[in-house]
């Protein structure tokens, strides 16, 4: 009984000696009991704590109590057993910490000031834009300046004015000089001086709208090609004066291959979303195209003149000095990025909830009945088409009526999906992450993950679905977490959220293809290692 192993605790019933008069404390739990105990003690404890500071004050929603820590110390993760199912019923909230970074306060700045024509801020003041956000005024003088741009920043954060109002005015400028010269513009039909490339069709239809509100009234022509109806396009091939022409990859690909439009009097060229068109899947057949085009470049710190590169984007993934060099100096872009590229937005109120898969649907249909109940709209994002359908099948199943759109849907049912969503006719999307990149969301209150997106990137381009400049409502992303892998990025992204000043997130890098054939490589590898 005199083993080490044993010890008595301080509040153990005492009995007499038989021999003395001396009472002895008696033996009541192991030493190893003891310490479990105490360790499980603790560790609740540390849970309660967590929980209790990352709720926040819900009093004041730009108010946070996220625990911070010096940049040596050890960072609790709420989520770091999420990887195991008994885990499931978890959650931890990051709360909104101030106002959206990307609106100038306290700051006097006007459109005016950029050296923008009346005409064109008055258009830009039709349109709700009455001063500039920080990447419209870091990047409007660039581009005016002829110089390749480089605009990197937050989402939502009005990088579409920011090239396209002073190349609409460089245009302006460029017909008004030849019309004070007496000199006829030679320009041929089909060939327009601007070209903006996006990679999908919705958001190419979105920029070509703000592009027709900024020219109202302006001597400037647009067009905007998408795909699912070339083949009928070329065929009855429509050839008229076009300033700026709006496509997306593909078909301006295939357009300018048969020669329906020229490229030789382009004078900017711009690339949004650019790390989706620097992805594996674009990247040859994008450097193939550029291979083409007279691009500015430098060379022994003098400009050679040619067509000006503007690349436009929330993420810079690693591949793209890689890329470009192949066809453009990497040197010769002006980089042009806002101080909260690549991290969380502090205005955007994010919850994780770790869930079985089988608890899903019910807390998906939950919140989105809460929503739509007070008329608000909401996006449900998945990983897949194929699970993309299933939600809005079982949502509309369940009494809540949902639109669908991903990029396997054929383009008879894919036309005005969005549209339809976008005009409130419906408030609920369920989509995958074709939805995710540039479209305006400005109404949506609430974003949902029914599945953790595969990258980083991904995410935070999921995030900028509210939050926006001109959003009336911050609004939340909520991420349900099922799985071991979605659970350690889940960990990245609260790691960097508790860091004391916010952390730019890691591996931001939205290479869809390689991220594919690296876990495939994985899974051939546990798969060799089992046998």
């Amino acid at each position: 009984m005199g083993d080490a192993i044993w010890l008595a605790g301080e509040n153990a019933l005492k009995t007499a000696d038989p021999v003395g008069s001396v009472s002895k404390p008696v033996i009541t739990i192991p030493l190893k009991w003891q310490n479990k105990l105490t360790r499980d003690l603790n560790q609740k404890q540390e849970q309660d704590r967590l929980k209790a500071s990352l709720q926040g004050n819900t009093k004041n929603a730009l108010t946070s109590r996220i625990f911070m820590h010096r940049k040596f110390d050890k960072v609790p993760l709420a989520s770091r057993s999420w990887g195991h199912r008994e885990a499931n019923g978890d959650y931890f909230a990051i709360n909104s910490q101030g106002p959206n970074p990307s609106i100038l306060r306290n700051e006097d700045c006007e459109f005016s000031l950029l050296d923008l024509s009346e005409p064109l801020t008055k258009n830009l003041t039709a349109m709700g834009c009455i001063k500039p956000t920080l990447i419209q005024k870091l990047a409007t003088k660039a581009v005016l300046r002829g110089e390749n741009s480089l605009i990197a920043a937050e989402t939502g954060s009005g990088k579409t004015i920011s090239y396209l109002a002073p190349i609409i005015q460089k245009i302006i400028d460029y017909k008004s000089s030849n019309s004070v010269a007496n000199e006829p513009l030679d320009q041929s039909l089909n060939a327009p001086l601007a070209l903006v490339i996006t990679p999908g069709r919705e958001l190419c239809e979105q920029i070509s709208n703000v592009g027709q509100s900024l020219m109202a009234n302006l001597p400037i022509k647009s067009q905007c090609i998408t795909g699912g109806r070339l083949k009928r396009d070329m065929l009855n091939a429509d050839y008229q004066e076009v300033d700026i022409l709006f496509a997306t990859f593909g078909a301006i690909s295939k357009m300018t291959t048969n020669r329906i439009f020229r490229l030789d009097q382009l004078k900017h060229l711009v690339l949004d979303e650019a790390d989706t068109l620097l992805d594996d899947s674009f990247n040859e057949k994008l450097t193939y195209f550029l291979r083409k085009l007279p691009l500015q470049s430098t060379r022994h710190n003098e400009i050679i003149q040619g067509v000006q590169t503007i690349m436009v984007s929330a993420t810079i993934p690693r591949s793209a000095e890689e890329i470009l060099s192949q066809v453009i100096p990497y040197g010769s872009f002006t980089k042009l990025t806002t101080q909260n590229l690549h991290r969380l937005q502090p205005h955007v109120p994010q919850k994780f909830i770790r869930l079985s898969h089988l608890d899903k649907p019910t807390r998906l249909l939950e919140l989105v009945k809460k929503d739509v109940s007070r008329k608000l709209p909401v996006i449900v994002f998945s990983n897949r088409s194929d699970r993309c359908d299933w939600v809005s099948m079982f949502l509309n199943e369940n009494g809540v009526s949902c639109v669908n759109l991903n990029g396997n849907m054929p383009e008879h049912l894919r036309n005005g999906r969005f549209e339809e969503f976008h005009s409130g006719r419906q408030l609920v999307l369920s989509c995958t992450d074709v939805v995710s990149r540039g479209l305006d969301t400005t109404s949506v209150h609430q974003v949902i993950n029914y599945d953790v997106p595969t990258n980083i990137s991904d995410y935070i381009h999921r995030c900028g679905r509210i939050g926006r400049v001109g959003h009336q409502v911050t609004g939340i992303i909520t991420t349900f977490v099922c799985h071991p892998t979605e659970a350690d990025l889940v960990q990245k992204i609260e790691y960097a959220a508790r860091r004391t000043h916010n952390d730019e997130l890691p591996n931001v890098n939205a290479n869809i293809k390689r991220l594919i054939t690296n876990q495939m490589l994985k899974k051939h590898e546990q798969r060799v290692l089992l046998n």
